[in-house]
Formats: C-alpha cells, sequence, structure tokens
C-alpha cells in the first residue's frame, strides 16, 4: 500500500479534494495519528481538519496512482 503526505489550508481545498478523488474508482483513506476516514467522505476529510499533515492511503488503486497524484499534486506536502 503506497501512502503520501498532503494538507489543507482552508475548507475550500477540502471540498475540491473530496470532488476530485470521487472521480477515482479505487478506495483511499485519509489518516491523522489513530484517526483514519474514507477520503471520498466530505464529513470525514472535513473532521480531520486543515493545516495537519495528513496520510492518503491508496488502499486499492486500480491502477489509478499515476492520474491520481498527478490530478492531488496541490495538497501534497513537498519533501
Amino acid at each position: 500500500m503506497e501512502s503520501v503526505k498532503i494538507c489543507f489550508d482552508n475548507a475550500d481545498e477540502v471540498w475540491k479534494f473530496v470532488n476530485t478523488i470521487r472521480k477515482f474508482d479505487g478506495e483511499y483513506d485519509l489518516a491523522m495519528g489513530s484517526y483514519t476516514v474514507d477520503a471520498k467522505s466530505i464529513l470525514g476529510v472535513c473532521a480531520l481538519g486543515t493545516g495537519k499533515s495528513l496520510e492518503l492511503k491508496l488502499i486499492n488503486p486500480k491502477g489509478e496512482e499515476n492520474q491520481l497524484l498527478t490530478a492531488l499534486h496541490e495538497y501534497m506536502v513537498k519533501k
């Protein structure tokens, strides 16, 4: 299972992120510490909050890893 670090600056970015990830068929989770939510759930992602580093887990990406990461590049934490 692959994972990447992402971060949202505001609620608008959360909304755009969820709308983007819903376009992909795979299964994806967002985690912060011991809390894990479905990355396609607007309420779940909002509950994690903004301004924090979150881990996007690609559970079952169905071969869409490259397209997904390209679509979500603006939220990825730069190393």
